[in-house]
């Protein structure tokens, strides 16, 4: 029954297949991103006395078992990459089911062959896992192409099921792979009959193991093929023999896909073309090929001037020294349109050479570029057309000159301070002057005294009239305020040291006018008036009323004229420690 059921299903698909949509070439490796033009099928797959049999094919697509791809590698196998893809192709189609068995998918698909579609080309990539069954049980994968009337082409059978060792294929645990892989079949015989081309990928019988295969296709002539020549310019000539076969054997002894010849009219080659042997090796095609050489082109005249470093384009090449050029520009898959025959001069860049002396940190532009370091430089300065740019050689001399002054400083009121400028120089006398020159006790010397009233910047001008260089630098004199300064700790306990509080002398200080001290009550327990500031008699010896004060904190409050005749307050804390 199981067998009568697969005999009704195929004749209901010929029935489809011969009322269906043809193959087209344009998407015979789906670069649509589509299955148009194909048939899809599937079923389930068993065995019967010891045979492969498909059973109860369906049009259409089931588990996926029908996927375009566009990009990735096969997940399965990473032994190696595998691409999901045909190299070269934007999309291929994923045939089978690749998580169990018992299932088989299938592709078919036919066309006319014509003149331009003689060659038909495959590519396919297999992945079958190998559960060690019996070989009818084993997952597979076949390649099958037909005349009208059914009969399989010579040369065009491939069919194999997973194993231990199958030619072609790796191994990789329990699974069994083959990469990408291409092979070919002419049709010469067949011109204007219909082909039909049926690929299967299935599982094994027993239900658990997964056999998938990718497939890709394209269709070509049977025919060698001339590379691009131009005759008069090419020296040699490439021929091209169809790609997908496993050993090529030319008239020339070679044996690549391509040669290179130099080309004499009317010359014959051949090439014997084999596919690999795993797809039968017992078949082989042979294919000739007569030279044909056109007349050359008579080249378009052409002159042209550019400036040195400039470059000239012809086509795709580039010129930039002066000569005659023959130049094919191809803008064709299989002509050249045109010979050009230029002859370029090239005018020199205007050079000149120069040597400019600066000093240390300034520096000399050119171009748009500063240029700070001793050195010999080449600048290009660009000139409007038709003048060619100006080439400049620069040596820099840098002159030794550096600067620098003391520190900004703060002085008291009344006080002096140094202002000091020392210079590094190479050669040569270098004079200062130091503005304002007002409070300095040498405004033209490198170092001098200043007694300013207030806080003054000064700028001391350096210059070396030999080297020609001059630098200014500034530096801050600050004129503080007067501060009062006061211990907050002594110790009366009359060791001779530290027994008394008393304001320390101050230069700012001219007089204390009053000095009060207070308990933390708000009590006066000392006070004075009118006494020198530095004098231990006019301080405090920790007694109020003749009597010791406990250890305590005390606040103090004092009043001072300053030397610039200026008053002040101060209040602070007092710590008596026994």
């Amino acid at each position: 029954m199981g067998k009568h059921i697969f005999v009704s299903g195929l004749l209901i698909l010929h029935s489809f297949l011969a009322i269906g949509q043809s193959l087209d070439c344009s998407n015979i490796g789906f670069e649509e991103g589509t299955t148009r033009g194909w048939v899809l099928t599937n079923g389930s797959v068993t065995d019967i006395n010891q045979k492969t049999v498909y059973e109860g094919e369906t049009a259409g697509t089931f588990e996926n078992g029908h996927l375009i791809t566009s990009a990735g590698n096969d997940p399965n196998v990473t032994a190696e990459a595998i691409p999901m893809v045909a190299p070269g192709s934007t999309h291929s189609l994923r045939i089978g089911n690749v998580t169990r068995g018992s299932r088989f998918d299938r592709i078919r698909g036919s066309f006319v062959v014509t003149a331009d579609n003689t060659l038909f080309q495959y590519r396919f990539a297999v992945v079958l896992q190998n559960p060690t069954h019996q070989p009818y049980q084993q997952p597979g994968f076949s390649i099958r192409i037909t005349n009208q009337a059914g009969a399989l082409l010579a040369c065009s059978d491939y069919d194999v099921t997973a194993a231990a060792n199958i030619t072609g294929f790796k191994n990789q645990g329990d699974i069994r792979y083959r990469n990408w892989t291409t092979g070919a079949i002419d049709l010469r015989a067949y011109l204007g009959q219909t082909v039909t081309v049926e690929v299967t990928a299935h599982g094994c019988t027993e239900k658990r193991h997964f056999g998938y295969a990718y497939f890709d296709a394209q269709c070509l002539k049977t025919e060698v093929t001339q590379a691009l020549y131009c005759p008069g310019v090419d020296q040699f000539m490439t021929l091209k023999a169809p790609e997908g076969f496993a050993t090529y054997a030319w008239s020339t002894s070679e044996t690549t896909a391509n040669i290179v010849i130099k080309p004499v009219q009317g010359a014959r080659y051949s090439v014997t073309v084999m596919p690999y042997s795993s797809l039968n090796s017992a078949c082989q095609l042979s294919l000739d090929y007569t030279v044909k050489v056109g007349q050359p082109v008579a080249p378009t005249l052409h002159t042209a001037t550019i400036c040195e470093g400039d470059a000239y384009q012809v086509g795709d090449s580039y010129y930039q020294t002066a000569g005659t050029y023959l130049t094919a520009v191809k803008r064709g898959a299989q002509q050249c349109d045109s010979l050009v025959q230029m002859t370029l001069t090239v005018r020199p860049l205007l050079r000149r050479t120069q040597t400019v002396t600066v000093c240390d940190g300034d520096s000399i532009r050119m171009g748009g570029i500063a240029y700070r370091t001793a050195g010999t430089y080449q600048t290009r300065i660009n000139q409007p057309d038709p003048l060619c740019d100006s080439l400049i050689t620069t040596e820099v001399i840098v002159n030794p000159f550096k600067l620098t002054v003391s520190l900004s400083k703060l002085i008291r009121p009344g006080e002096t301070g140094q202002l000091q400028a020392q210079v590094l120089a190479g050669s040569g006398t270098t004079t200062f002057g130091w503005l304002p020159p007002n409070d300095l006790s040498c405004p033209t010397c490198a170092t001098t005294l200043a007694k300013p009233t207030a806080t003054t910047q000064y700028t001391v001008l350096a210059e070396n009239a030999e080297l020609g260089c001059r630098r200014t630098a500034t530096v801050w004199l600050a004129v503080g305020s007067c501060i009062l300064y006061a211990p907050d700790v002594f110790t009366p306990n009359r060791d001779g040291t530290n027994d008394v509080f008393f304001i320390p002398a101050n230069v700012c200080i001219r007089q204390i006018n009053e000095l009060t001290i207070y308990n933390r009550w708000g009590e006066v327990i000392y006070h004075c008036q009118n006494v020198a500031a530095g004098d231990p008699a006019a301080g405090w010896d920790g007694r109020y009323r003749g009597v010791d004060c406990e250890a305590d904190e005390y606040v103090y409050k004092v009043q001072v004229d300053f030397e610039n005749n200026n008053p002040g307050s101060f209040q602070g804390r007092l710590l008596l420690i026994r």
